[in-house]
Formats: structure tokens, sequence, C-alpha cells
């Protein structure tokens, strides 16, 4: 059986979590093009869920800031603007966190809800 190398696992998880030496994102598109590379993220990092989060991408591996003039809260002006843009789908999906789900993974999460029929009329049940 082929084993992981851990330095290789580290490596991958700093490029897809764009930990440094990766630059950190700058721009709503940047933070756009994040989400749909990797289909879903958190907004915030969660204590023991191992996933890429918005927040990380931005202001690197460290606590989320209590003070609102930290550079990394710029991503909440960010996913704010794009709430009425349907650029991606944001909401308390998983474990009830704030989760950004890119539209070409959205029909998925869709798949495996409790929802049924199609959801253009979901919104009449």
């Amino acid at each position: 059986m082929p084993t992981l190398d851990l330095k290789r696992l580290h490596s991958h998880r700093a490029r897809t979590f764009n930990l440094p030496p990766s630059k950190p994102l700058l721009t709503p598109a940047q933070a756009l093009r994040f989400v749909e590379a990797r289909g879903f993220v958190y907004f915030w990092p969660i204590k023991g869920i191992d996933r890429p989060a918005l927040w990380t991408a931005v202001a690197g591996e460290r606590p989320v800031a209590d003070q609102h003039d930290d550079p990394g809260h710029v991503t909440w002006g960010w996913k704010d603007g794009a709430l009425d843009k349907k650029i991606w789908y944001y909401g308390k999906i998983l474990r009830r966190k704030a989760t950004m789900i890119s539209l070409a993974a959205a029909p998925y999460f869709y798949a495996l809800s409790e929802n049924y029929g199609s959801p253009e009329e979901d919104y009449l049940i």
C-alpha cells in the first residue's frame, strides 16, 4: 500500500488553503476564484475542521481578529458585496457554519439535501 509523504501533504494543504508562502487574496475577484477552484470553503476557519476558509486565504493561518480594522476583515465587505450578485451561494450550510459554495458545486449540495423537486420551485414549499 502506498504511503503519503507528510511533507507533500503539508505542501498540498498550503496551496489549497492559500497559506504562506502563497500571496494573500487581495480582491473580490480573487476570492471568487478561490471559492470556485475549491467548490466550497468556510467563511471563517473552524476549529477541528481542516477545510479552506476565506479568512485564512486573506489573513493567513492565525486566529480571527476581534478588532474591526484588522486587514483580514475585508472578507466581510467582499461577502456582503456579493450577496445580490449571485456569484456563489452563502449560508450556514455545513455544521451550521458560514459556508461559501460555488455555483458549479451548488447542485451537488442540493442533491444531498432533504429538498426534492426542482431548485427553482423549492421556495414554494
